[in-house]
């Protein structure tokens, strides 16, 4: 692991990805303590970072449920190799009071809070991280994290020189361990074995993506006699999951959902930017041809999935992570199926660039008052040990054999915001060309031996090392494009990271909401275009400016 903690750092290292565990949603009774009390006095090594519990204790938690986790056979959310681990490693047993799917959860756990009916640790989101610390919920983690947190997770939750701790920090007080990510902006995916089929080229311009998009709806190209295939895969949330927008916007230099600065220097909102309306000029027009599924307003993500393993849609914007899921699910359904990463094209001559998050998709709290607030400090340490560190196990801990993904299993995780982009991608690089993985640590080493399988006519179980070949190797993956993004400074990053703002508090909810639904009504042509502007007024009108000028005061003072 490389530390690197300069701001030069952050800039290259920034965005979002969230990784929750799936399984079927539960509703227990939330205990009445904050930390079931053992039989007999609990002796723990003074400061030991692994220390274990003797006898264990049970810490309360609350989490989303994904629709993206597997489990093996008579496993389950409560059952599986890192509850065994924990429990056998430190003592801790770790009892789920509630969980929800992830459509779900920020509005149980928004009543959780507001009742004060809150379990030991907690992942919140920035806004609810804000509330909790005014209301005075949280437990003091400052000296805590000095005494219990290792090394070597001190390590990795620095590699974005401390802008992720400074973001936990209220009044000098560190009151949640933040979820660091390795930030990685979306691409391209195309089906190519549709482009090959069709003798198109590959894609060079956003004008050859969208030429693309028309042979893939009007020309068959699945080959079944229908007129059932489409273009540009798109959701209802327009912006997020599968069938996220957000990269085609970006191909036309539009930011929409981030604050960006304008030629003076000024953080403004990138939704209400003119480039924003050229955008949906031209979803308006793909829309209309059909080219975009005509029921996208009514489906969320899990339907456009759903889409995708049909083998309906040719083109994803979107993540680098998408050929374990679903693409893996849809080529074992059409072995046929054949997706490759570019990055986003530009519609000018001017690169495109790609807009990251700041790294910190969602932070760990503790209940103030809880008997035992070390215990989340220590549920990390063991994460990060044994999914990086020299006790590390990839294929028991991280991801299984047959592609069932373990890492996901545990609630209180951070990851090296360097571990994908640039360390694993180069060190891969460099072993499958010298054809020597001696320098690989256990994950990379891991990755070798898939993509040397695949190399060698070894797709692997469930289709895993054509995942990994797709993801990470050296040239035709979404790893590659990733880099290249970092290498020619494509990432645009989001400026601004602070907490929520007095108006952001009161209002970004609603301009959030109207934003949503006038886009959906351009690009559905129930209005025209130009109504673009009339939105525009209304959204500074109804505390957008009040926001934009909070959000400036707050940049001033990060200088």
């Amino acid at each position: 692991m490389r530390k690197r903690n300069t701001k030069a750092i952050v800039l290259i290292s920034i965005a979002s990805f969230t990784l929750l565990t799936s399984a079927c949603s539960t509703t227990t009774e939330p205990s009445k303590s904050s930390m079931a009390p053992s039989e007999s006095p609990i002796t723990i090594k003074k400061d030991d970072p692994f220390g274990k519990y003797d006898p264990p204790i049970e810490v309360t938690a609350v989490r989303s449920i994904g629709a993206s986790v597997k489990y093996n056979p008579g496993e389950d959310l409560d059952n599986n190799v890192w509850t065994k681990e924990f429990l056998n490693t430190l003592g801790i047993k770790i009892k789920y009071t509630w969980t929800a799917p992830d459509a779900q959860y920020q509005q149980k756990l928004n009543l959780s809070i507001a009742s004060g009916e809150i379990a030991d640790i907690t992942a919140v989101n920035t806004t609810q991280l804000k509330q909790m610390e005014e209301s005075g919920q949280l437990e003091d983690l400052t000296g805590l994290y000095e005494k219990y947190a290792a090394p070597f997770t001190k390590e990795i939750i620095n590699q974005d020189g401390g802008l992720a701790l400074k973001s936990a920090t209220f009044k000098g007080k560190l009151l949640a361990i933040p979820y660091t990510a390795g930030s990685l902006g979306d691409v391209m995916w195309i089906r190519m074995d549709w482009l090959k089929k069709l003798n198109l080229p590959e894609p060079k311009t956003m004008d050859d993506v969208l030429k693309i998009s028309e042979a893939f709806f009007t020309k068959d190209p699945d080959g079944n006699g229908k007129n059932d295939t489409l273009g540009i895969a798109a959701n209802k949330q327009i912006f997020e999951d599968m069938g996220s927008l957000r990269g085609f916007f970006n191909g036309y230099h539009a930011y929409p959902g981030a604050w960006i600065k304008d030629a003076s220097g000024k953080v403004v909102s990138g939704s209400i930017q003119p480039e924003i309306k050229t955008v949906l000029a031209k979803l308006r027009d793909l829309y209309k041809a059909g080219q975009i599924d005509k029921e996208f307003p009514v489906k969320d993500g899990g339907k456009a999935v759903e889409s995708v393993i049909a083998g309906k849609y040719g083109i994803v914007f979107g993540s680098d992570w998408f050929p374990y899921y679903p693409f893996v699910d849809g080529k074992t359904k059409d072995p046929n199926m054949e997706w490759k990463a570019f990055a986003i094209p530009s519609i000018d001559d001017k690169p495109a660039k790609v807009t990251v998050a700041f790294p910190v998709s969602k932070y760990f709290v503790v209940k103030k008052g809880s008997k035992h607030p070390e215990a989340a400090i220590k549920l990390l340490n063991l994460f990060c040990e044994k999914e990086w560190g020299k006790t590390a196990d990839i294929e028991k801990y991280s991801v299984a054999k047959d592609g069932i993904e373990l890492f996901k299993y545990p609630l209180v995780q951070t990851w090296p915001a360097l571990k994908d982009i640039p360390d694993t991608y180069l060190a891969l690089k460099e072993a499958l060309e010298t054809k020597d993985p001696k320098k690989l640590n256990a994950e990379q080493k891991a990755g070798y031996d898939k993509i040397l399988g695949f190399m060698n006519g070894d797709s692997g179980i469930n289709l895993i090392n054509w995942a990994t070949m797709r993801q990470k190797a050296p040239t035709d993956s979404s790893y590659a494009v990733e880099y290249n993004y970092r290498k020619e400074n494509l990432l645009l990053v989001n400026a601004f990271y602070g907490a929520p703002t007095p108006t952001m508090k009161e209002k970004a909810s609603t301009l959030d909401k109207m934003t949503l639904e006038e886009f959906t009504k351009i690009i559905m042509g129930v209005v025209p275009v130009d109504d673009f502007d009339n939105f525009v007024t209304q959204w500074k009108k109804l505390g957008g400016d009040d926001m934009t000028n909070e959000v400036n005061v707050w940049a001033e003072t990060q200088k």
